[in-house]
């Protein structure tokens, strides 16, 4: 076929997230939501989605070490020098299509995480009786899920700002687990 009528390219899939990420990233996204603004404190399922948040937490902590390469901590843990690499290669427009988190993204999962913990534990020990008429653990709790809510809406409109910088897909491969790239 002569090269005026080749069809366009319409590019390359990468597979960036396995499904576990992806089940665990939209789980805790509704988890949390549903138990912030939704679900009584007082009410046990309220408790019990805060038991599945801590689960999930526990789930991804471990496969952050046993999961493939771009689950690992290791593949975006935010380094000083990773952070410097990263916002040179920010202004030199210079992006990996293969990349799964960058070390911001790092940054603002790793934030997540210990926040969603400090949730997880707090509310946890407020079913002690150890703890019935203390009141710091209720107050830890109620401060952490605020902290997290304004991390998620960072978290959201960094990876709106990021898509449109960079020019890569996020949101989809974070459904798909794949990013269509040219």
């Amino acid at each position: 076929m002569p090269a005026t009528e080749r069809q366009p390219e319409t590019g390359r899939s990468l597979r960036i997230w396995d499904p576990f990420v992806r089940l665990f990233h939209w789980s805790v996204a509704a988890v949390f939501m549903a138990n912030y603004f939704w679900l009584d404190g007082d009410d046990t399922p309220h408790q019990w989605a805060g038991y599945a948040l801590g689960g999930l937490v526990i789930a991804r902590i471990a496969w952050g070490f046993l999961g493939p390469r771009r689950a690992r901590f290791a593949d975006f843990f935010p380094t000083p020098s990773r952070l410097r690499a990263y916002r040179q290669r920010l202004r030199n427009r210079d992006h990996d299509p293969a990349q799964g988190h960058d070390p911001a993204g790092g940054l603002m999962i790793l934030a997540l995480l210990l926040m969603l913990a400090v949730i997880a534990v707090s509310g946890w020990i407020q079913t002690w009786d150890r703890f019935w008429s203390i009141g710091w653990p209720e107050t830890l709790h109620q401060w952490a899920s605020d902290i997290t809510i304004a991390l998620v809406v960072l978290h959201v409109l960094g990876v709106i700002l990021m898509e449109r910088l960079t020019r890569l897909p996020l949101i989809g491969p974070m459904v798909t687990g794949k990013r269509r790239v040219k």
